[in-house]
């Protein structure tokens, strides 16, 4: 399982998702190029993965052949439509891939079965959600932190190997579920990085969402849109090696 493939990793290389959130190829891999190396996964989404087909998978393992893919489409249809994507994606060997977790229990369930060992993740809640947008939905789902984690339930019963969680519940998910789930959050901004107009609303930093529980940091806008994003990337690993290093002393028994 590659959650304990990524535990075992003492490098905090290994902790770092870059989103290649980009229109075209050209733009995108030369990011990857720049940080060949430096990235323990490069993250396509929709805006890319639309606009260059899944080629832009082996593209990107070309360049860099020691980063990890994950390919986030957040796949939501009925079971029989996401089992057969899933068939479909897993041919060009994603180390994970995303579904939502609002399809239900036997849409999950179908993305598992034909995943082919990739990496399932069940987005809970979209970090872009305040409790006011989940407020247009329904009453029921008012409060961000009980809905994620009743989504992230039923996620793991559907035998997804991780879950997409902001930094506000990685540590209530945590300690609901143990240590069986890989936790990947979105929405990390550095201590010394915060965007102007974000419309990532439930955001954290690095440090809160590692002592958190969380697993894997997405971080996309402070590297990508920095004016040298190879020096905010190894500025971004100081930050994580740090936060690791003061976990593990907190975990060491003291004299």
């Amino acid at each position: 399982m590659i959650t304990e493939k990524i535990r075992g990793s003492v490098n905090p290389t290994t902790r770092l998702v870059l989103p290649l959130d980009f229109p075209d190829k050209a733009r995108a891999l030369e990011l990857v190029r720049t940080l060949s190396g430096q990235v323990g996964f490069f993250k396509v989404g929709l805006e890319l993965y639309l606009s260059e087909g899944p080629s832009i998978l082996a593209q990107i393992k070309e360049i860099d052949p020691d980063a990890g893919l994950f390919l986030d489409l957040k796949l939501h249809d009925i079971p029989a439509t996401v089992g057969r994507a899933m068939e479909a994606a897993r041919k060009y060997s994603p180390d994970l891939i995303t579904i939502h977790t609002q399809g239900g229990l036997e849409m999950m369930k179908a993305a598992v079965e034909n995943s082919g060992g990739v990496a399932v993740l069940g987005v809970t809640v979209l970090t872009s959600l305040d409790p006011s947008s989940l407020d247009e939905l329904s009453d029921e789902y008012r409060k961000p932190g009980l809905y994620a984690a009743r989504l992230a339930q039923r996620a793991l019963i559907a035998g997804c190997e991780g879950l997409v969680c902001s930094s506000l519940e990685t540590a209530d998910l945590r300690n609901r579920f143990g240590q069986a789930p890989l936790l990947v959050t979105p929405g990390i901004r550095p201590d010394w990085s915060l965007v102007k107009g974000d419309d990532q609303k439930r955001i954290g930093t690095v440090s809160s969402a590692l002592t958190g529980g969380s697993d894997l940091l997405v971080i996309g806008r402070p590297i990508r849109d920095a004016p040298d994003p190879l020096e905010a990337c190894q500025r971004v690993l100081e930050e994580i090696s740090l936060a690791l290093s003061d976990l593990k002393d907190d975990l060491e028994p003291q004299d």
